[in-house]
C-alpha cells in the first residue's frame, strides 16, 4: 500500500508556527512570576497568589495586625499578585483578602494552622 503525502493547509501551518514561536518565546523570556510559597529576597519576604478577576488583593497577617489595607498587593503577571514585606526572623500566620471581603487561605505556605474562627491560616517561617 502506498501512502500519499498528507498536505497541510494554510491554517494548520500557521498553528504549528504559532506553537513553535510560543515555545521559543518561553525559553528566551525572563522567568514569569508564579504563585508559590513565600520566599526570602534581599528586600524581605515575597508573597504571591493567583487571583483571576480580582480588582484588589491585600496580604493580612500577624505582622500587620490583620488590617485589610495595610499591605496591598500589586498585579504583576496577568492574574498573579505580589508584595514584598520586610519581616524579622519568626513564624507569622497570614491570609489573602480579595476585593475587600473574601478571606482566602494561602494555597502555598510553609505550614498551616486553624485560627479558631473556622478558617485556616498559612504560616510563613522567616530564618
Amino acid at each position: 500500500m502506498c501512502r500519499t503525502p498528507r498536505r497541510h493547509g494554510f491554517f494548520h501551518s500557521i498553528a504549528l508556527l504559532s506553537l513553535f514561536l510560543a515555545l521559543i518565546g518561553t525559553w528566551g523570556c525572563t522567568k514569569s512570576l508564579r504563585p508559590e510559597r513565600p520566599r526570602t529576597t534581599a528586600q524581605g519576604v515575597q508573597f504571591t497568589v493567583s487571583a483571576p478577576g480580582a480588582k484588589a488583593v491585600c496580604l493580612v497577617g500577624s505582622f500587620n495586625g490583620w488590617v485589610k489595607h495595610a499591605t496591598p498587593m500589586t498585579v504583576v503577571d496577568g492574574t498573579v499578585w505580589s508584595v514584598v514585606v520586610p519581616l524579622k526572623e519568626g513564624e507569622y500566620p497570614f491570609m489573602y483578602v480579595i476585593d475587600e471581603g473574601q478571606w482566602i487561605t494561602p494555597p502555598h505556605a510553609d505550614d498551616f494552622v486553624t485560627d479558631g474562627f473556622g478558617q485556616t491560616n498559612g504560616i510563613v517561617v522567616v530564618r
